[in-house]
């Protein structure tokens, strides 16, 4: 009876101590305790590590999140300041279209000239019509106006 006491005396006194940050490992209590955890002591140590790298990387991840988040400040910020100001849009089209570049697709010169038709327009809207007439006076044929609107329409480039 008295060993089986000292059994039970001896498993209340084994723990385990793991400091994770540091690396520590302390066992303490009875040898078959401390052997059987000794012979763990490898998957221990693995687990140990790989909190480590996943903490350290947790860290980079925030330095980078917080990066992008000054990033996107700025970004809106530039955004915020462009919207407030409205872009000044001759009163000829011709003066508005020689401000950008000569090798644009019809894509794009659809969408300047909608932006110009529009401005120009009381009810602040155009018409395809409108666009390809601002076009063809300016010697610009758009094999499809109508269809090159309808795909800036639907890349969201306008509504």
């Amino acid at each position: 009876m008295e060993s089986r006491n000292e059994d039970l005396e001896m498993s209340k006194l084994a723990k385990a101590r793991i400091n994770f940050k540091t690396g520590e490992v302390e066992l303490e209590g009875s040898e078959q305790f401390v052997e059987g955890q000794l012979a763990n002591i490898d998957t221990i140590a693995d687990y140990i590590a790989l909190l480590s790298t996943n903490n350290s990387l947790d860290e980079e991840s925030i330095v980078e999140q917080e990066e992008i988040a000054a990033v996107a400040e700025v970004e809106q910020e530039k955004l915020a300041s462009t919207s407030e100001r409205e872009l000044q849009v001759p009163n000829t089209f011709g003066e508005w279209l020689h401000g950008f570049k000569d090798d644009i697709n019809d894509l794009e010169k659809a969408l300047i000239t909608a932006y110009y038709v529009q401005k120009q327009s009381p009810q602040n809207d155009f018409k395809t019509s409108e666009v390809n007439k601002s076009l063809l006076e300016h010697g610009i044929k758009l094999s499809n106006p109508s269809r090159s609107l309808q795909n800036l329409s639907e890349k969201k480039l306008l509504f």
